[in-house]
């Protein structure tokens, strides 16, 4: 029996001219991000095979293992909690130049 569930996990994409800057503090941005957006988990992947060069990409988890051992679909996020984890992830990279300078 199917149960739903709302999306939980995600995987942030930095841009990639600033992969390797993002990729340096990505403990600190996923920490960052947990705190932020409480009850859900970030990870940063150096890449992914979609995206935009010039923007973060946050990919949803859309599945999950039921108690009967089948996998099942989340929930589709909403759009607008999606732009705040993206807008989170260059608000903090913001940060990142401002020491940097």
């Amino acid at each position: 029996m199917p149960t739903e569930r709302d999306v939980i996990q995600y995987i942030i994409v930095p841009p990639f001219e600033q992969r390797d800057k993002v990729i340096a503090s990505k403990e600190r941005l996923e920490h960052y991000l947990d705190n932020r957006f409480p009850g859900n988990s970030f990870k940063v992947a150096r890449f992914a095979p979609i995206g935009d060069d010039l923007e973060f990409c946050v990919l949803p988890v859309m599945n999950f293992v039921g108690d009967d051992g089948n996998s099942y679909m989340c929930k589709e996020p909403k759009r607008w909690f999606m732009t705040d984890i993206a807008q989170a992830c260059r608000e903090f990279d913001q940060g990142l130049r401002s020491v940097a300078v």
